[in-house]
């Protein structure tokens, strides 16, 4: 008995942590941040929405509610980020770390835990310099100032936790316990200049080759990016920590990106309260009967979906969990089924609102008003042309025949029961075109309006739900808005070396015409897609193909879409795409088959650009028009 015991003990002692207290602190802070995160997100929710009100009912606004809204985007920013850590939410690409050699990846995985653990600590200890340092009390609030800053060490105190206490094991304890040790070295010896072997090298070519390089490990991407920026300090005087961290505060807190959590809370809400099922029950009486009706029913439900929340996940997402099984009852391939949904899924950041399209503006400084107005004859191209494949492929294989066309009492109902989600899109198109409120306070209405639906109207869901949903979407609004933080110190010191202007001497000599430019620009950007995200890629190529391309005559409105459009191919093409793998995961659907499926629609997609890129008139036509 006595050898079972200590044989016991052993194990428990080499395997998991004897008692698993290391999981239970990470739960309980885990737990505490997120309702942080739940309060801050309601919190800046209600504020926007009551000054609304008062402005525009009452004709007498608070003087403080945008000042308190960029304050709490901040928080819920550095907060959410740190949960990212311990949810491992971050957007990292696995592509080469996940064909090493199996001896390779745990030295791999010890040096991206400390180059984490670095930026962690840059959070911690430059952060708490820059709040100690920030003097004063704010413009309106009269908060003092270091209270905004301070969430920036918080949140690096939380992150080095989760990542320290994530692992159950004690050899997993002991590996992340080496790998802070490793990284409060790196950080201690980053402090020295007269250390640094790279004080000749041009600080944006040491960034960027950090930052594919350690992207290369696994490090999440918008690590990458402020580690990048963070070596620069080793080598030149551009930018001290405590100086990355007020620029990145700065650039990621505009009032319009506001309407980010706000766009997609509504998307949230939207499914949770079974609202898209409705919109899917409209779009089938109008298009179910013809040819592969179902798929194309898919197409027009994300055109749909595109008008009201702005988020290509949420509706990769929903819709497949809706529509894919059913498409499988009426004869059509799971790999199919699953293609037609991603691809369509691109359709809600192209068709406004778009989250896209609040990134682009967010660095390019132009009105997102006219930017909506450019997505609209552009995403409805897409959706034709996607239609129309969907035809051709349907007739070839024999998917589902053309039956009987709805009848008008049916087409009816189902527009009724549609008409209050739809009014959604009405309210956020109409508001923003008609210069009634900006793409922000849209934003909060619609998310208002989504909550009243689907809690009191509909009554979906209960508190519990709403309260799971509001932490999750306050995570991922946050880990975009990290990731637009991360990204303004990096293209201030890619502007500071004048990179986009050797850029544009480059491109003069090598392209011919405008032609030239947008063919060397798609190709690139067709390949940054097919291995980041939309939006780092976005954040990254922006600022250096903007001021290239507006030289070249090319109105930066149609630049947006042109980029938006392209970048969001990388959704549904290898080796990343995020859309496909969504979908593919939730129908437990091969990858691959998938992929395989999607080609021809990414064909049709291309044609659309094409257009986009050729005919300026498609994109600026329409603000033109109605003046």
């Amino acid at each position: 008995m006595m050898s079972e015991v200590q044989a016991t003990s052993s194990e428990t002692l080499s395997g998991r942590l004897q008692p698993a207290w290391g999981e239970t602190v990470c739960r309980l802070i885990e737990g505490a941040v997120g309702a942080v995160n739940f309060l801050v997100l309601i919190a800046l929710t209600l504020v926007v929405f009551v000054g609304v009100i008062a402005r525009y009912l009452f004709n007498s606004g608070f003087p403080w509610t945008e000042e308190f809204a960029i304050w709490a985007f901040t928080w819920l920013i550095f907060l959410g980020a740190a949960t990212g850590i311990r949810q491992k939410r971050h957007v990292h690409v696995d592509l080469l770390v996940d064909h090493l050699p199996a001896t390779a990846r745990p030295a791999v995985d010890f040096l991206r835990d400390s180059l984490v653990a670095l930026t962690l600590l840059l959070f911690t200890f430059s952060g708490y310099e820059l709040a100690d340092r920030i003097g004063g009390v704010s413009t309106t609030l009269q908060w003092p100032n270091a209270l905004r800053y301070g969430v920036v060490p918080a949140a690096g105190c939380i992150g080095l936790l989760f990542l320290l206490l994530g692992e159950t094991t004690m050899a997993g304890l002991l590996r992340r316990a080496g790998s802070v040790v490793l990284a409060g070295a790196m950080y201690l010896v980053v402090q020295d200049q007269a250390l640094s072997p790279f004080q000749d090298v041009s600080p944006s070519l040491l960034m960027t080759l950090v930052f594919f390089l350690t992207m290369l490990m696994g490090v999440p991407i918008a690590f990458c990016m402020m580690l990048g920026v963070f070596v620069t300090t080793w080598s030149a005087d551009l930018l001290p920590a405590p100086a990355i961290l007020q620029n990145m505060i700065a650039g990621s807190t505009k009032f319009i990106l506001l309407a980010i959590p706000f766009f997609l809370t509504s998307g949230y809400l939207l499914n949770l309260g079974r609202l898209s099922e409705r919109l899917i029950d409209f779009a089938e009486s109008l298009f179910g009967h013809f040819r592969g009706g179902l798929a194309q029913v898919v197409v027009v439900n994300s055109v749909l979906i595109g008008g009201i929340s702005g988020s290509s996940g949420a509706d990769a997402a929903s819709t497949t969990k809706v529509a894919v099984p059913e498409m499988i009852k009426r004869g059509y391939s799971p790999a199919f089924s699953c293609a037609i949904t991603a691809v369509s899924s691109i359709l809600p950041n192209i068709i406004p609102p778009a989250i896209a399209m609040l990134v682009y503006a967010s660095v390019s400084n132009v009105s997102i008003s006219r930017l909506f107005a450019a997505g609209i004859i552009p995403g409805l191209l897409v959706a034709m042309a996607l239609m129309f494949v969907v035809y051709i492929l349907a007739v070839r294989r024999g998917y589902e025949g053309g039956k009987k066309r709805a009848p008008v009492s049916v087409v009816w109902s189902s527009f009724l029961q549609a008409a209050p989600t739809l009014a959604i899109a009405v309210l956020i198109l109409g508001c923003i075109r008609l210069g009634i409120t900006t793409a922000t306070e849209a934003g909060v209405m619609a998310l208002v309006w989504a909550f009243i639906l689907g809690k009191f109207v509909y009554r979906a869901y209960g508190w519990r739900s709403f309260y799971r949903a509001i932490i999750d979407c306050a995570t991922d609004s946050a880990l975009i808005g990290f990731l637009i933080a991360t990204s303004v110190p990096f293209a201030w010191i890619l502007i500071a070396e004048g990179v986009p202007q050797e850029l544009i001497g480059w491109a003069r000599e090598t392209a011919q015409g405008q032609f030239g430019l947008l063919l060397i620009m798609n190709l690139t950007l067709f390949v940054a897609g097919m291995f980041l995200d939309l939006t780092p890629a976005m954040l990254i190529a922006a600022p250096l193909f903007l001021p290239l391309m507006t030289q070249a005559g090319i109105d930066p409105i149609q630049l947006g879409l042109i980029m938006i459009i392209n970048l969001q191919l990388g959704g549904v093409t290898p080796p990343v795409g995020i859309l496909v793998f969504i979908s593919a995961q939730i129908a437990k659907v091969p990858p691959y088959a998938v992929f395989r499926e999607v080609g021809v629609f990414v064909a049709a997609v291309l044609v659309v650009l094409a257009a986009v890129c050729a005919f300026p008139f498609l994109t600026i036509g329409i603000w033109d028009f109605f003046g």
